[in-house]
């Protein structure tokens, strides 16, 4: 059996990233490989293999064959579901031309067993010698037996061992052998009864108080196992006794350290039974022991100051006997006595404040402006008393269905009229209206959207325009010749958007135009690996997962988003490749239909 271009397995093999459990549109030859439709033609059956690359633990093998439209259609005969066709994800895989069992069958009948490899035998032979001489010594009677069949004619055919290792098999008994490997008398001891006479014994740390330690490797702690109750406030205790010792050296302390009991004390000190039921700050003795004067600070107790009339505001009273007539000689009015949560102010104006804060300590915090339907509810800040913005609830009527009371920001003339409404939101879509020109704060530095953020659909009244000045641009030369070579692998085909059929079902539009990884491929294959990333029509973004956030009430504020990644292609620049390679292919047709038009004119 000739061996022909179909049974080369190894040089046919795709790239895919179509996914399913149905035929798979095949992405173009891995580099260094051919594709299928390049060796099989439409209907023609084959073995093939798919292998997982996005995704390891998916893969299929079996028999399969293309259809018009160039899709792998799969009949498996092996798969990791099970042996039925895997609903591979739509990651990258590689797609491969089974080995032929026709060509095995081919390979083996050529009769190429062990015996035709030249030198195979020659080279066993030389290795049985050393088996031979192995079992040898292990039929010897003893080891002296042993030892002399080691160093006689054994030896010869024996890998040398080392000296330690010779001087171990020549031991005659266990303790010639750990004399041999250098093992003392303690290895022969056993672990509960080990005896030690003499030397030093590292590494052991908090001996239990059991063995005669104190089991802690601190002071304190060995104090605390020990039992000894003072521990740490001994110093405490040394330094009240000083303070005793110090007391007792004057007459006045001696006399009072002699009291049998409180009332004692107080006695002698002059005190009063007032000081049982309050505490004086400030004490100035006048008079001896019969006289007790406030100097200063507060007197503080349980009990009642009872004066002969009211203390002056002056006196640091308030003159008055009642709670009306105090507040009126502190000049306080109504909002006194009205509760935190709850102040009202009617009319007037509350001027003075250089900022105001709205807070709650466990709670969002709330700010109301009210309105009546239909009429404005706006925040408006002024330059003296003419407006310049506002922004706040418009007058729009509510009509049901969440329309009306939009939100709007207003600005100003110098004179203080409405110039227009910068922007509106309206409550029921969420819908902005722009009313001035959109535009990034810096130029050529912001991007509208993310990569995790996309606009579904852009609507304009005409295209967008890219930067194309001369001035702009730098090194403009031909367009490489080994990209538009690239290109020429690159294939257009139709899909359809996952999303839009997991929507709509088989009502979902076939879309044309190109996938970025096979675009990728492309490239690199004829120009290097990470080639394509270094032109500008290919793009690769990744981001970050991100929380969802919610506000108090539940509401989400901002949705949980997976971290991911997306490839991308810049479709302007695609094209424009695609032109230079028509550009090119289209030359080389003039110029073949120019030379056999002069060939028929000769």
């Amino acid at each position: 059996m000739a061996i022909s271009g179909m049974e080369m397995a190894d040089l046919v093999r795709e790239v895919c990233y179509d996914g399913g459990d149905g035929p798979l549109l095949l992405g173009g030859a891995v580099a260094g490989y051919r594709a299928f439709a390049d060796v099989l033609g439409a209907g023609t059956r084959f073995p093939y293999m798919i292998m997982g690359v996005g995704d390891p633990t998916q893969w299929e093998a079996g028999t399969g064959e293309l259809d018009e439209a160039g899709r792998l259609v799969r009949t498996p005969a092996a798969s990791s579901a099970g042996g039925a066709a895997v609903d591979f994800a739509p990651l990258e895989k590689k797609v491969g031309l089974a080995l032929h069992a026709g060509w095995a069958a081919a390979v083996e009948a050529h009769g190429h067993g062990m015996a035709a490899i030249d030198g195979l035998a020659a080279a066993l032979d030389g290795k049985q010698g050393a088996s031979a001489n192995l079992t040898a010594l292990a039929g010897q009677a003893s080891a002296a037996d042993q030892m002399s069949y080691w160093t006689g004619a054994g030896a010869a055919g024996l890998t040398a061992l080392s000296a330690q290792g010779r001087s171990l098999i020549g031991a005659g008994d266990a303790a010639a052998a750990r004399a041999a490997i250098g093992l003392g008398a303690l290895a022969t001891q056993s672990p509960g009864a080990v005896a030690i006479s003499g030397g030093t014994i590292g590494g052991i740390v908090d001996l239990a108080v059991a063995d005669g330690g104190t089991g802690a490797s601190s002071a304190s702690v060995a104090r605390s196992n020990l039992g000894l109750a003072i521990g740490s406030d001994v110093q405490a205790y040394d330094a009240d006794l000083e303070a005793i010792a110090a007391l007792a050296t004057t007459s006045f302390g001696r006399a009072l350290l002699t009291r049998a009991d409180a009332a004692g004390v107080r006695s002698y000190i002059g005190a009063g039974t007032s000081s049982t039921s309050g505490t004086v700050t400030s004490v100035a003795m006048s008079g001896g022991t019969t006289g007790l004067s406030v100097s200063g600070g507060p007197v503080t107790g349980s009990g009642t100051l009872t004066l002969g009339g009211t203390l002056a505001l002056a006196s640091g009273g308030t003159g008055a006997t009642s709670a009306s007539g105090a507040r009126g000689a502190l000049g306080l009015g109504d909002m006194a006595v009205q509760a935190a949560s709850a102040v009202a102010i009617s009319g007037g104006a509350v001027a003075g404040l250089t900022s105001l804060q709205v807070s709650h300590p466990s709670s969002t915090a709330f700010s109301y402006i009210d309105s009546l339907a239909g009429q404005y509810a706006l925040l408006r800040w002024r330059s003296g008393t003419a407006g310049r913005w506002d922004m706040g609830k418009t007058n729009g009527a509510e009509g049901g269905s969440n329309a009306g009371s939009d939100f709007a920001l207003r600005r100003f003339s110098d004179a203080g009229s409405v110039l227009g409404t910068a922007l509106t939101i309206r409550r029921d879509t969420g819908e902005f209206q722009v009313g001035g020109v959109l535009a990034p704060a810096s130029d050529n530095s912001l991007a509208l959207g993310g990569a995790a953020l996309r606009w579904s659909i852009v609507y304009a009244g005409s295209g967008t325009i890219s930067t194309s000045d001369a001035r702009e641009k730098q090194e403009m030369e031909a367009v490489d010749p080994a990209l538009i070579e690239a290109w020429g692998d690159v294939r257009w085909v139709r899909y359809r958007f996952r999303a839009a059929v997991a929507e709509k079902g088989v009502a979902a539009r076939w879309h044309v135009g190109l996938v970025a990884q096979q675009v990728r491929d492309a490239i690199d294959a004829r120009m290097g690996d990470g080639a394509a990333q270094r032109w500008g029509l290919l793009c690769h973004d990744a981001w970050d997962a991100q929380a969802e956030e919610c506000d108090d009430e539940g509401v989400v504020m901002r949705p949980a988003r997976a971290a991911g990644e997306r490839w991308g292609l810049r479709y302007e620049e695609c094209l424009a490749l695609e032109a230079a390679w028509q550009r090119r292919a289209i030359a080389a047709l003039a110029d073949r239909v120019a030379a056999l038009e002069a060939s028929d004119a000769g």
